[in-house]
Order: C-alpha cells, then structure tokens, then sequence
C-alpha cells in the first residue's frame, strides 16, 4: 500500500477509499474510481500504435498501471453483448495480425505439448475408472461416470487422432500467424465495448482467445453462429480452424471431492459440455462441406 500511496500522491489523486479485489486495488476518490495493478503487460503503447484503443484509458508509471474503472453504463442483453465482444476480438486480431518463422513460435512444442496433455488424461480416466470398478457399491457420481464414460474416451480419441492430422498438415509450414491475445475474455471483462483485465495478455496464434471465450460461454451461447460472426470478420486458415476443434473436443479432469453433490455435479457439467462441443462440431462439420 506504501507504493501505491505514493503513486496517488505523485499523480496528485485523493483517495477516500480503497478495496482489494484480486491483484487490483479500486481506488475511490470524490469524483471517480481508478483500477491501480502491478504492471506485467507493456502493451497498451503497441494498441495504440495499432489503432486499437478498445480498453480503459491508462498510464503506465514505474511498476504500476492506473486506469479508469469501468461500470456498465446500461445493460445489454446477453446475446447482443457477446456479438458486440466476439466482432471487438475479430478487430483485435486483425489490427495486431503479424507473422514469426516457425522457429521463433515452434508447431512442434505446441503438438507436444498438447499431445502429452491427452496422453496424461487418457491415463486419468483409465485409472478413474479401475477405481469406480473396484467400488463394492457405487457412489451416484461413479455410476454416472461409468455410463458416459465412452464419451470422453471418443472426444480423446477424436482430440488424439485429429492432432496427429493437423501436424501432418503444418509441420513444415515455415512461419506462423500471432496476434495479440486479451487471454482472458469473457462477458465479465467487457464493459461498454471496451475490454478490460489486459493482465494476461500475450502473443499467440488467435485461437486461443476463442477457446478460453468457448470455455466461458458455450452453455449460454449458440456458438455456430458466434463462430461464423467472428470469421465474416477475421476468416481463419484451415489448420487455425482446426487447432481451435481439437483444443475445445479435450475433456477436464474430474477431481472428485469428498462431497458427493459436488461430485456429481462435476459429472454433469462435463457431459454437458461435451454434447454441446459434440452438436457445435457436427454443425462445423456441415458448413465446411
């Protein structure tokens, strides 16, 4: 608090109130808020220089960044808020769209990487299971495993065998296409059309901020056409399309608890989650024919 203190002082702010929310400080004064974090992401100079200034007015100073805080001015319905964010990450990609020699940003880290992430949840669930099959009398939640269980083991296997497919593709591509990704989007962080926590923000191939917002919405969204919205804007090459079906088709882990309401619950949510991925994979299916 001594820093930031400090940092008030010397931007001659008047603090009547603070609150700790995560790594942020909300800093009230008589006229207005400020978010003051620890500044990890010098980004906000590029943005700018890109002609994207879609987030926070904010100035950077030492180690901290200090900016507006931003509350919603009147609600939007949800749908016509996620089609107002998803098209604001389209031009976001596309204002920062550059490309890197494959060496620099390497296909073949990525394929491992992921490869070695299914390879670890095969083995999770086959020793899930020798463990629901070992159960004199099953709990609820080990009964629901045991009846779905072939439907993570396709999304693997599909995930698995559709992997190997798109590195056979990309291979030896000899660059790679990044953009800046806000890596951290959701509903929550889109306030007035403006995106707000930049704090995990980083370079890589767009895909990844369409995956975390899939991870975060796709229970509440139809996202066939969120996805077509976002490519009339920003069309994706094959292999991006396709990483993007392989990232979303990977179960979670389930990490049972000693609450069975929990437990089963878990359960659901991801069986949920991967009819929904199974329906929006089938209907992508459709369109690229």
């Amino acid at each position: 608090m001594r820093a930031i203190n400090e940092l008030l002082r010397n931007l001659q702010i008047k603090p009547i109130q603070y609150q700790k929310i995560g790594n942020a400080t909300i800093v009230t004064t008589k006229d207005r808020k400020y978010v003051i974090k620890k500044n990890k992401h010098p980004i906000y100079d590029y943005l700018n220089q890109r002609t994207f200034s879609y987030y926070p007015k904010t100035r950077v100073v030492g180690d901290y960044e200090i900016a507006e805080y931003i509350e919603e001015i009147a609600p939007t319905p949800p749908e016509q808020k996620m089609t107002d964010l998803i098209m604001l990450v389209a031009l976001l990609h596309t204002k920062t769209t550059h490309y890197k020699l494959v060496e620099e940003y390497s296909y073949q880290d990525l394929y491992e990487s992921i490869k070695g992430n299914i390879a670890y949840l095969e083995q999770f669930y086959n020793q899930k299971m020798d463990m629901v099959e070992s159960e004199i009398f099953m709990s609820p939640s080990s009964y629901l495993l045991a009846r779905h269980i072939t439907s993570i083991y396709n999304m693997l296997k599909y995930s698995r065998e559709h992997l190997d497919k798109w590195y056979e593709k990309v291979k030896d591509f000899k660059k790679i296409r990044l953009v800046i990704l806000h890596n951290h989007l959701s509903l929550d962080h889109f306030l007035n059309n403006q995106l707000i926590s930049w704090n995990k923000a980083k370079i890589g191939p767009p895909i990844f901020d369409l995956y975390i917002l899939y991870q975060n919405t796709y229970l509440s969204f139809a996202w066939e056409e969120i996805f077509k919205q976002y490519l009339s804007s920003y069309p994706l090459k094959e292999e991006e399309k396709d990483l993007f079906y392989i990232l979303i088709s990977i179960p979670k882990p389930l990490e049972f608890t000693q609450r069975e309401y929990q437990n089963v619950a878990m359960v659901q949510g991801q069986l949920r989650y991967l009819d929904h991925t199974s329906h929006f994979l089938e209907e992508m299916k459709k369109v690229s024919k």
